[in-house]
């Protein structure tokens, strides 16, 4: 009942205010009609200016009669009544306002940019542009043209380092794959906690079609990889939930607002070239190894080469020896330094993107193509993206049509296989032996194009060189997306926007494995088919209007957003005709369908209020409607209240500190789940009896109809302030936010017919601190040099769970028995696993009879996956026409269990691994020698590794450890039983960008080219700082939750080249 109430007041409330400011208005417009007044007045024209061409949109009214206003079209140009004498106001955001006496002569009027307000309108929720000193909350604004030079394939990538709270980690998926970005922490302990996208007021499907689980797979992309960087005029990021509540339940987790461009308003017509060519390479290399020892284990080599081809445990390689390799070549026995490095090559990337501009009256057009090529770093590896955007925008009167459509087109051969998957090829060459080359490998089939024995025929390690030239995969995705508005503009008060959106996803990805692969020995193939389809319809009445010394703003609006997906998979196995992949080729095949269907349907309303620019009061109610829960509690209702006090209108207008506002909001929000949680979901089986469909109830959870909304409350202030004539500019926030009622999968017992049963627990609360410093050092007449710095510090606490229970999964190493969870307590992402035993010192405790250290097996807290602080750098140095740009990002203090850390001791090429060797095998050779059996009680080693900890003496005292053992025996316990040894502090600094661009003098293009600009352009050219051996911090175990664990992660890519603009 309280819901309804809620609805209705906010409805009728919201709808009086546009209609007590509205009527009046009309009314006044309408009178002058029949007065004889009209015949007085005459007509005054004239064009807007600024610095760099006409200003669009600029408010021209007669001073002493505001009932009687126009504002200027796309040539800057105005056409308004006025009676004789008066006086014209022109004003526009941003600009000092302007009186001039009207003229029966065309006025030209040129507007120069107000200081105070410089750069101070963002985009806000809806769309909506407004004052940053009118809000309440943070907003951070990226400019599109930050983002053109030095490309990253997927263009949320080039945000790392630039937003404070913004936190970006892209996966160990190549230049195809997805990327994970966190606003402010992780909210909720199931779902992707990512923030949503919104394209020119239209939310974007994010959809990762496919992710790698514990038992690896491939990131299959994301939604946001298909925008198009040259076609992005700016990007707001709303961190907090009052920024973003009128976006309701979707944008629990924050909203990246994206604006695109329009034609260039100040152009009749223009054509534009941007293209970018970059080499990659590798970033990070495994070459951070022990060159002493060579293949084999226990000090020995097989001779047929055949076993232990990924340990290093033989005995030293001085090329005394010659073994003969499955490929029947005789080699001498030799450490190959960087023996893995020569299977990847120099990739290339090349983006190019041609624009063309038209303006033609009250219209524009814009149309961009883009066509991308990338050859990855991993042989037969490329990807191909074409992306077509037209925008067409037009004014029928007192209505504004907008319309866009975007057409791409990707294609992608090759994925790399992630986490525990047989085709990792990261994973496959890493613990390649010392004494062997990769070079070797590419003998991967014998005459008969089978899989060449290399190494025993291991399934958990196949050969490189097969797994890119003999099996396969490919995707090909095809995306429609048509945004189109309509703005009425009632009166210069009241105005209704109507806005429809559309998104058209059709994904195929297809994964073959060649018969004789180890593991798929008969072959295999499985055609996955995604068709996503994602609908938006959103009514907006905007008011605004002017009392004396108040302002006032007032939005009403409803939305319904609709997502229909649909899936099929098709497995084949059993490949009879060898030369043809397709599934006809197949013995055995079989079909699953599935479906995800979800609807909300919202209703919201805003009204802001200022007072002498001083102090700005905002309220926001929305109301959502989610098909995915349960009667009685899908309709949520949740309210934001913000407030701004500017201090500095108080002060007389100085330079010393021109700028201040302190900012204060609360708000509550929900979220939802995903859909088929409230009742039993019948599927076909992809088994079939002859002449019949077999079904069957495909939940794995179990149902719950009592499911409420998981519950959000945010509190945040902040404090803004402009010095020395806007040349430092210091953003400081302080946030808390508390998430409740949580809807989680907990284990249920096997007895009850399913896996987890869904219900409302736990409490997770994020708090922190964020930080951005802009300055200006220095400005001389042709010199000037810009810094900007961020720093963002957030506790990511879980609360609490379920009764009687402390610990819920969040990712698992489940071969391994380690999981990243949510423990209570701790910061989310607690990295819990066994350990060694230890006494009440804290001393590991070694077995007396095998030198080796015990475990416990019980969870301990080993570390933790979420980052203590993470921070940015960005700065530019700028000389005439020259430029030098830099942006680093930092992160501090995350922990990373590193499996390719612990597979490198287990294997033998870690240097950490030589201790001990050479006295152990000196010891082996005396017992050999001694005539003594192995493991004889007769014989006591005279050498080896002594295991670090202390043996109880049983009478409550412990002797330090002096039992010698194998390194080989103590590296294969430890890397089995104790993760802690291999959990690192991930902290690093490192380079994202750089930049060298020089502008050609107009006067050497003469008339012919309007500009041109050639850079140098770097992406990720070095890592500063790390702690983590050879792998990239950014590495990761697969793209799901992407925190706390690795294994087998590709070297990141490092890219150099250039940059070429050109505009006509």
């Amino acid at each position: 009942m309280k819901t309804k109430n809620c609805r209705y007041t906010l409805l009728c409330g919201t709808l009086s205010l546009c209609f007590i400011g509205g009527i009046s208005p009309m009314k006044a417009i309408t009178q002058p009609v029949h007065s004889a007044v009209e015949q007085q007045t005459h007509t005054v024209t004239g064009t807007v200016t600024d610095a760099t061409g006409p200003v669009i949109g600029a408010s021209v009214i007669e001073k002493g009669n505001t009932t009687n206003g126009t504002i200027t079209d796309l040539d800057g140009k105005f056409t308004l009544n006025v009676a004789p004498g008066a006086t014209l106001v022109i004003s526009y955001i941003g600009y000092k306002t302007i009186e001039i006496e009207a003229s029966k002569k065309p006025l030209n009027i040129v507007m120069a940019e107000d200081s105070k307000v410089l750069n101070e309108v963002v985009v806000t929720a809806l769309g909506i542009k407004r004052e940053r000193k009118a809000l309440g909350y943070g907003v951070d604004e990226v400019k599109g043209e930050s983002l053109t030079k030095a490309k990253e394939t997927n263009v949320i990538n080039s945000m790392a380092g630039r937003v404070p709270g913004l936190v970006v980690s892209q996966t160990a998926g190549g230049p195809s794959g997805s990327t994970r970005v966190i606003l402010r922490g992780s909210t909720e302990m199931t779902g992707n906690n990512q923030p949503l996208y919104v394209i020119d007021g239209v939310p974007l499907d994010n959809t990762n079609y496919g992710s790698a689980g514990t038992s690896g797979g491939f990131d299959l992309g994301d939604g946001i990889s298909s925008i198009n960087p040259d076609d992005i005029e700016n990007m707001s990021v709303l961190k907090g939930p009052a920024a973003s509540a009128l976006y309701g339940s979707r944008a629990s987790h924050g909203v990246i607002l994206i604006t695109t461009k329009k034609a260039n308003g100040k152009e009749k017509f223009s054509v534009e070239y941007n293209g970018t060519l970059t080499f990659d390479t590798q970033l990070a290399k495994w070459n951070d190894i022990q060159q002493v020892y060579g293949m084999g284990s226990n000090g020995t080599y097989s001779i047929d080469a055949i076993s232990n081809t990924n340990k290093s445990w033989g005995p030293k390689a001085d090329g005394s020896n010659m073994l003969t390799y499955f490929d029947g070549v005789a080699r001498p026995y030799l450490i190959i330094p960087d023996n893995t490095s020569g299977f990847f090559q120099t990739g290339l990337t090349a983006t190019n993107t041609a624009i063309i501009s038209a303006n033609s009256g009250h219209t524009g057009v814009r149309f961009t193509y883009t066509d991308m090529r990338n050859k990855d770093i991993v042989p037969q590896s490329n990807m191909s993206r074409d992306i077509f955007n037209l925008r067409t925008n037009t004014s029928l009167g007192k209505v504004d049509v907008d319309f866009s459509a975007n057409y791409t087109r990707e294609a992608v051969k090759n994925r790399p296989a992630l986490g525990d998957s047989k085709s990792n090829i990261g994973k496959n060459l890493m613990t390649l032996a010392t004494t062997y080359d990769q070079e070797w490998l590419k003998n991967y089939q014998d005459e008969n194009g089978e899989y060449s024995n290399w190494n025993g025929m291991d399934p958990y390690n196949v050969n490189p060189y097969w797994d890119v030239y003999k099996n396969s995969n490919n995707s090909k995705k095809d995306q429609f997306r048509l945004n189109g508005k309509a703005i009425w503009n009632i009166n210069k008060h009241l105005k209704l926007q109507g806005t429809i959106g559309a998104e058209l996803n059709y994904f195929i990805f297809e994964d073959f494995k060649a018969p004789t692969t180890p593991g798929y020995e008969a072959g295999y193939l499985q055609n996955s088919n995604f068709r996503n389809r994602m609908y938006n319809f959103e009514l907006l009445a905007l008011y605004n209007n002017t009392w004396g010394d108040f302002d006032f703003n007032a939005t009403l609006g409803g939305n319904v957003y609709k997502v229909n997906n649909q899936t099929t998979v098709t497995t084949a196995q059993d490949m009879q005709i060898r030369d043809v992949v397709a599934l006809m080729s197949f013995n055995e095949t079989s079909l699953e369908q599935n479906s995800y269907r979800k609807q909300i349907n919202s209703v919201y309303g805003a009204v802001n209020v200022g007072w002498k620019h001083l102090v700005y009061l905002d309220a926001t109610l929305r109301g959502d409607q989610s098909s995915t829960l349960p009667i009685g509690n899908n309709v949520y209702v949740y309210p934001s209240f913000s407030g701004s006090f500017v201090f500095s209108e108080l002060l007389k207008q100085s330079d010393l500190m021109p700028y201040g506002k302190f900012r204060l909001s609360w708000v509550q929000v929900g979220s939802d789940t995903d859909p088929y949680q409230l009742g039993l979901v019948y599927s076909k089986s992809k088994f079939t009896y002859p002449g019949y469909t077999i079904g069957y109830i495909n939940n794995s959870t179990m149902p719950n109809k009592n499911l409420k909304p998981t519950k959000t409350n945010s509190f945040e202030l902040g404090l803004e302030m402009k010095f020395l004539k806007n040349r430092i500019g210091l953003d400081f926030t302080y946030y808390t936010q508390n998430s409740k009622n949580q809807i989680m999968g907990m284990a249920s017992s096997w007895t009850s017919g399913y896996n987890y049963r869904l219900i409302n627990a736990g409490e997770i609360e994020n708090k922190g601190i964020e930080i951005a410093l802009n300055t200006r050092p220095i400005e001389l007449k042709d010199f000037s040099w810009d810094l900007n710095l961020n720093f963002s510090k957030n506790s990511n606490k879980v609360k609490k769970l379920v009764d009687g229970m402390d610990m819920f999964e969040l990712e698992k190493a489940a071969w391994l028995d380690v999981q990243v969870a949510a423990k209570v307590g701790e910061n989310f992402g607690a990295i819990v696993g066994p350990d060694f035993k230890r006494n009440e010192n804290g001393d590991i405790l070694i077995d007396p009879q095998t030198g080796l250290p015990q475990y416990d097996k019980s969870n301990h807290v080993l570390g933790n996956a979420s980052w203590d602080w993470t921070g940015g750098l960005g700065t530019t140095l700028t000389y005439k026409n020259l430029s030098l740009s830099a942006l680093f990002d930092i992160k501090v203090g995350a922990d990373l269990y590193s499996m390719s850390a612990r597979a490198s001791y287990e294997s033998g090429k870690s240097k950490e691994t030589l201790a001990g060797r050479e006295e152990w095998y000196r010891s082996e050779e005396q017992r050999q020698a001694a005539g003594i059996a192995k493991g004889s009680p007769d014989w006591t080693p005279t050498g080896g590794f002594i295991a670090p900890g202390v043996i109880d003496n049983g009478d409550g005292t412990y002797r330090p450890n002096d039992i010698y053992i194998n390194p080989e025996d103590y590296w294969m316990s430890v890397c089995r039983n104790a993760p802690s040894m291999f959990i690192y502090d991930n902290s690093y600094i490192k380079c994202r960008e750089i930049t060298l661009s020089y502008r050609v003098p107009q006067s050497w293009l003469k008339n012919v080219v309007k500009g041109l600009t050639v850079s140098f352009v770097a992406r990720n050219p070095f890592i500063v700082w790390k702690n983590i051996p050879n792998i990239d911090p950014d590495s990761n175990y697969n793209n799901t939750t992407g925190m706390g664990l690795e294994y087998g992660s590709l070297p990141s890519r490092r890219s150099y080249g250039f940059n070429v603009n050109l505009k006509f």
